[in-house]
């Protein structure tokens, strides 16, 4: 059977059209370059707009940088900042060398649901940013919380004294900018040099979570061939076609964030026994997006960029009357191998790693060797398999609690009790949901409004697996390992007319889904994520006349894994009163109408309204936590159908002007304050 097989073959090389000849001399594994387009805004993958973020783009960007690609994927692109700019984009090493003197509206920008984007920054060019912008922070969130908002609405903020005091200027999101940035360069230092080289080949920040990818001209990469391990370091010039594969992943990112912050908040206040991650987002997202690499028959890494996805969710919340930290943490990645592609697109490895045959009876020619007479079949790559990360580290005494998946084609859901606790879930609740997603307005603060929850428990669930796919999980202390594996036969020398085939489900998108959940006795400071993963590419090839195989597998390197300091929970318990004056003729004035008012008010606005506010906070110092209701609170005011009424009732008892007051009994903190003109 194996002689009718080779002649057949041979027969179709020796005496084919030349054509076919040529196709086996060269089985055309370099990727396909379609033809310029004539539109100088369409790219080699031909993509015009594919982004609904208009931006101010300040730097120029060459051709083939991803700078300009990402530019291609934009509606709008602008100079200079304006009124309805949505993302700023910046090349690195331009923070540094040209004055930028919007950065008090880019932190604007930033805290209002957009998006500050760098492209291919150094270590020093995002330490520049961060200064800058922690530098403006402060005043941009007391800019848009402060002022006449119109509509009959003023806002203003008082400290205790006449210096505003260190609580009035700290904020959450520089600590967040502070540790995200740290992060990044902890990895880039994985990746190589990171003064000399760039740590990532662009990072987009928003305000509760960020995009990186890789650097695309260097990285590690790892292959084992003929049983042994090495590793290289791996170099690619830029060119128009690649640059928009990686375009093609910030493009797809932002595409999948929410509208608008309020849009993501959009929740209800937590009551009864709901789980802490189904009332509040993520603490922290962070994604990053990589290559995958296989090897050739030759041994060559070829590699898909673009290819691997994996985002990070981090929700972190402390019990006040046990003294626990809880950290959930989600894993979730794809590994886009390409699948069975149409055409000259099937040796495209910009497209697929996946070349290998697509029916039973037939072989993928790699190779005729003249020579020793020998025909060697290619089988292209798959995903084989890959093992995943995720371990917790920091002062106290932490015990992973949960994680899953357990084990292999398993439907799990699992709870982890965590008591009732101050935690970050939304104050206002039923009051803004379906109103703030499609009203404009100051969004500043919305992911952080932080309040009383009676949510008790994280919730873990995952399903089924694929059959095709293994997984098996481990722990090693406070650390869940898991191992996912391809457990069909892969394709090999066969003496028959059929052969085995990879299964569609390592071949196409490869998803991985884990989560754990750990808690810390008696926390103190911030804690380490450690995480790590080795996607693993096989491919194979044989030669059928000869007694010879070959199995060669490749993976990106990131050596011990990403580590990320994860944000401190809000520790410290504040009390904070509301009151209702009315400025125009003192509190007397309306002695008789408070109560009234005050009643409408908790109607109209249950959630918002409440006499004493019991919050959680960084510090007994810090004021995040207040910050964010007084923004909701303004979005209510100005935007919902209720204001409107409260607006009235107030006229019809009389009132012409009424202020909601925001205080502490301490002296400590500041005073903030709305006042509402009903004419």
């Amino acid at each position: 059977m194996r002689k009718r097989i080779l002649w057949s073959l041979s027969t179709a090389i020796l005496f084919s059209a030349a054509a076919s000849i040529s196709s086996c001399e060269n089985p055309g594994y370099d990727p396909i370059t379609p033809v310029y387009p004539s539109d100088p805004n369409v790219d080699l993958l031909l993509t015009k707009v594919s982004v609904d973020v208009p931006t101010a783009v300040r730097s120029s960007f060459d051709d083939t940088s991803v700078g300009a690609a990402l530019v291609r994927r934009l509606p709008k692109v602008t100079s200079e900042i304006e009124a309805d700019t949505k993302m700023v984009l910046i090349k690195g090493e331009d923070i540094l060398s040209k004055p930028f003197t919007e950065w008090l509206e880019a932190a604007k920008i930033y805290l209002t649901g957009g998006y500050i984007a760098v492209e291919k920054p150094h270590n020093a060019h995002l330490v520049h940013f961060m200064e800058q912008m922690i530098d403006k922070i402060a005043q941009a969130e007391t800019e848009l919380l402060t002022g006449d908002l119109g509509d009959g609405v003023t806002a203003t903020i008082t400290p205790p004294n006449e210096t505003a005091t260190e609580a009035s200027v700290r904020s959450a999101h520089v600590f967040r900018l502070q540790t995200r940035v740290a992060n990044i360069e902890t990895r880039a230092s994985i990746l190589g040099d990171i003064e000399a080289q760039p740590v990532a080949e662009l990072v987009i920040f928003a305000m509760d979570r960020y995009y990186s990818c890789d650097p695309y001209q260097n990285g590690v990469i790892g292959t084992s061939h003929g049983g042994s391990d090495q590793e290289e370091t791996v170099s690619q010039d830029y060119k128009v076609y690649n640059s928009g594969l990686v375009a093609d992943g910030a493009a797809q990112w932002l595409n999948s964030q929410p509208k608008t912050v309020a849009e993501a908040k959009a929740l209800t206040r937590a009551g009864g026994a709901g789980a802490i991650n189904e009332l509040m987002s993520a603490s922290e997202e962070h994604t990053v997006q990589r290559r995958l690499v296989a090897a050739d028959w030759n041994g060559i890494n070829r590699h898909k960029d673009n290819a691997y996805l994996e985002t990070v969710r981090v929700w972190g919340a402390h019990n006040m009357d046990n003294n626990k930290d809880y950290y959930y943490v989600q894993q979730k990645a794809v590994a886009s191998v390409g699948g069975k592609q149409k055409d000259d697109a099937r040796f495209d490895l910009n497209k697929t790693l996946y070349a290998g045959p697509y029916e039973k009876d037939k072989y993928i020619d790699a190779d005729w060797n003249y020579e020793d007479h020998h025909y060697t079949l290619y089988y292209g790559a798959w995903f084989q398999e890959g093992e995943f990360k995720l371990g917790l580290s920091g002062n106290g005494s932490i015990k992973l609690e949960d994680a899953i998946p357990t084990t292999d084609n398993n439907n799990t859901s699992t709870s982890v009790a965590v008591g009732e606790m101050h935690t970050e879930t939304n104050t206002i609740g039923a009051s803004i949901a379906g109103i703030i997603s499609s009203t404009p307005g100051v969004n500043i603060g919305a992911n952080y409004s932080h309040g009383w929850t009676d949510g008790t428990t994280y919730t873990m669930t995952t399903t089924t697996n694929v059959k095709e796919i293994k997984v098996t999980k481990n722990t090693e202390g406070n650390t869940a390992i898991w191992v996912y594996q391809n457990t069909l036969d892969v394709p090999g020398k066969s003496d028959k007319d059929e052969h085995p085939l990879v299964p569609d489900a390592v071949i196409y998108d490869v998803n991985i889904d884990n989560q754990a959940c750990w808690s810390v006795s008696n926390p103190e400071g911030a804690y380490t994520l450690q995480t790590n993963r080795k996607p693993k590419m096989q491919s194979y090839f044989c030669n059928v006349d000869e007694n010879h195989e070959d199995w060669n597998t490749a993976w990106p390197s990131d050596g011990e894994g990403i580590s990320y300091t994860l944000l401190i929970p809000n520790r410290a318990t504040q009390t904070w009163r509301m009151d209702v004056t009315f400025p125009e003729i003192g509190q007397a004035g309306h002695e008789g109408q408070k109560a009234q008012l005050i009643e409408a008010l908790q109607r109209h606005f249950p959630d918002l309204y409440q006499p004493t506010l019991s919050l959680a906070d960084q510090t007994e110092e810090s004021e995040n936590t207040i910050k964010s209701l007084y923004a909701m609170s303004q979005q209510l005011i100005l935007h919902s159908d209720g204001s409107k009424t409260m607006k009235e009732y107030a006229k019809d008892m009389g009132i012409s002007q009424y202020t909601i007051l925001w205080y502490t009994t301490d002296g400590k903190h500041n005073k903030y304050d709305v006042t509402v003109t009903a004419d």
